[in-house]
């Protein structure tokens, strides 16, 4: 069964934090990647230290497993998000002190839920994820070979994309034919999603392949497997590529048209930049349609 780490898309409250650097850390961090797109780092929150939290740009706000909460003692007020097309009921509450290498945030507004389903899922205990709330303070690069994430400036000879921010999320364009497309830049999936109600302009580029289940913290979900042709990430032509498609029956989340997951750009590296607005990656396979537009 296909697995979602995504947890809430879109939760309509704006999210300020302040991350510092500590000075007595280092400005990368290494991590483990499970199942080759989840990305598990090691942290703190208040006293609690040694936590593992997935590195989800696609979380909307950050995510603290509700064992966590229960040992902080923390209480908060009832919230109701949005998980693809689905509602679930949460818990909002305020983190303190949350560490991952150099970055610190002493206070991080979260939403609070069960994560065994991603512990199950990929086979290590997950006590939190952390998404560009907490990450945006300043640019970093993911090195998926070295298994490690960077702090700084980002490499420039990276291929780059502009993409445009939201309340602790970045998006992208992408276009079929003559359509553009709004994607969630997410690093908790490993593929690229479309809302099905966002292509309903474009059916003449996408072929049916099959189905799939997936599940997530919404529970299960039912996808197609299309491959659609002519298709672009910003100015750079991608050709032919597998995607997937969520029924949405036309309530799909304000703003967006799918997800980008970015392990689909089959990328060695991928960065933010939030004070340019640069979405960056390069590429690890030379057949990728990516790799051939970028060297054009």
């Amino acid at each position: 069964m296909r697995w979602v780490t995504r947890s809430a898309v879109l939760l309509s409250l704006s999210l300020k934090v302040s991350v510092i650097f500590a000075a007595n850390n280092p400005n990368e961090i290494p991590f483990k990647l499970y199942r080759g797109y989840a990305i598990v780092v090691r942290g703190s929150v208040g006293n609690l230290k040694n936590l593992n939290f997935l590195v989800d740009t696609g979380a909307v706000p950050s995510v603290l497993d509700q064992r966590i909460a229960q040992k902080l003692h923390l209480s908060g007020s009832a919230e109701e998000i949005s998980v693809f097309t689905k509602k679930v009921d949460t818990e909002r509450a305020i983190a303190p002190d949350v560490q991952v290498g150099p970055l610190r945030a002493q206070t991080l507004p979260i939403a609070v839920q069960d994560l065994s389903f991603a512990t199950e899922a990929l086979g290590t205990r997950l006590d939190a994820m952390i998404g560009l709330d907490f990450l945006s303070e300043g640019p970093f690069t993911i090195d998926y070979q070295k298994k490690k994430i960077v702090f700084g400036d980002i490499d420039p000879s990276l291929t780059k994309v502009s993409y445009k921010a939201g309340s602790g999320y970045a998006w992208v364009e992408f276009k079929i034919h003559e359509q553009t497309l709004r994607l969630l830049v997410d690093t908790g999936a490993s593929d690229l999603v479309l809302f099905a109600s966002a292509t309903s302009d474009c059916q003449s580029a996408i072929k049916k392949i099959g189905t799939r289940v997936w599940s997530n913290i919404g529970g299960e979900i039912r996808v197609e497997e299309v491959q659609l042709t002519d298709a672009y990430l910003g100015a750079t032509p991608w050709g032919t590529l597998n995607v997937f498609i969520l029924p949405d029956k036309g309530s799909r989340p304000r703003g967006l048209d799918g997800l980008l997951g970015v392990t689909s750009l089959s990328a060695r590296r991928v960065a933010l930049d939030p004070e340019h607005k640069l979405f960056a990656f390069d590429q690890g396979s030379e057949s990728h349609p990516l790799t051939k537009a970028a060297r054009h």
